[in-house]
């Protein structure tokens, strides 16, 4: 009996070991140490160092996934975060701004770039996300706790300075936590989110936070910060719906789109179609200004998240370059991303 001599193309054996030794090889390869294979396997894409995020409160027989991320940014959007660098660099070179960061994701496909993501800033009034999250929560646990009335006899704000104004509450009137959760989000209202923290029970609370690998904020401090990509981890929290419920969630969302501040990401957007939910910071410090927005923009068929981040003494000159960049981000999601 003969055997028959046949000639193998390389990439045969190749894809034939990736195969029977992809249960080894996922634990102990990365994307980049093997590029020679990804180079022969222009098709095969995997990431073997996917980091999850999963709720500490998980039942006994289920462990929810609230996130999942690739430990490394895109190569597929070098060329947006080069467009980025580039107005940054020249709102720097005018001397009101300082630093700036920047998050940009493809809700789609979960690939992601950072700009200056070594850098933190003080979350300020994103910090209202959480709060609204906390409160939702407490319904669903609790059925009625949005329907609760709070007293609101007077200002709790404090020194707290804010640019954005909206609609004040009625000192003496009582407000559903729902009434004061609107006002909080649609107004960024100060007086209607630290009445709402008064109710808060901060060891549920933390658990919004340490569940998504954040810091745990300290409650007898007086600022809290965060780099771009930990800040937009707020905003991936309601869109997956992996906090609050599918209702709940949308209804968070939904807040969001109708904020009334459109002096940031929204101040160059033409088109009034797009739904953009959205929250913006900033604070005031004795020698620098902070102003921030997060937001989703629901652009289809590519939905995508962005954070810009800012410091200097010029706020005008950080809304615009925050502009600049969302309308950049917008161009791009229309005409190039695949």
């Amino acid at each position: 009996m003969k055997l028959l001599k046949t000639s193998v193309p390389l990439w045969v054996l190749v894809l034939t070991i990736v195969v029977l030794g992809t249960g080894s090889l996922m634990t102990i390869c990365s994307f980049k140490e093997k590029k020679e294979l990804q180079d022969s396997l222009n098709t095969l894409k995997q990431d073997c160092g996917v980091i999850r995020y999963g709720s500490s409160r998980h039942g006994e027989f289920t462990s929810p996934l609230l996130m999942a991320d690739s430990p490394s940014e895109s190569s597929d959007f070098l060329d947006l975060k080069s467009n980025f660098i580039e107005a940054i660099n020249s709102a720097t070179n005018t001397g009101g701004i300082s630093s700036a960061s920047v998050y940009f994701r493809d809700l789609n496909s979960g690939r992601w770039i950072l700009v200056n993501g070594n850098e933190q800033y003080s979350m300020a009034s994103i910090m209202k996300l959480m709060t609204m999250m906390y409160h939702i929560h407490k319904d669903e646990v609790h059925p009625g706790w949005l329907s609760q009335k709070i007293l609101v006899q007077k200002s709790l704000t404090g020194d707290n300075v804010q640019t954005v104004e909206g609609p004040a509450l009625t000192l003496g009137k009582e407000y559903t936590v729902k009434e004061l959760i609107e006002y909080m989000i649609k107004y960024s209202n100060n007086n209607a989110t630290a009445h709402l923290n008064e109710f808060i029970e901060f060891d549920d609370y933390k658990l919004f936070y340490s569940d998504i690998g954040l810091p745990v904020p300290d409650p007898k401090a007086s600022d809290y910060t965060l780099s771009s990509d930990q800040c937009s981890r707020f905003l991936r929290l309601l869109y997956n719906s992996s906090v609050l419920n599918n209702k709940d969630s949308e209804y968070a969302l939904s807040l969001l789109s109708e904020s009334v501040y459109n002096g940031g990401l929204l101040r160059n957007i033409k088109e009034k179609n797009i739904k953009v939910a959205h929250k913006f910071g900033e604070r005031f410090f004795t020698d620098a200004n902070q102003l921030h927005e997060t937001a989703i923009f629901y652009t289809q068929p590519n939905p995508f998240l962005i954070t810009v981040l800012t410091n200097g003494k010029d706020t005008a000159q950080e809304a615009a370059l925050i502009g600049r960049i969302g309308a950049m981000a917008l161009d791009y999601s229309k005409s190039k991303i695949q």
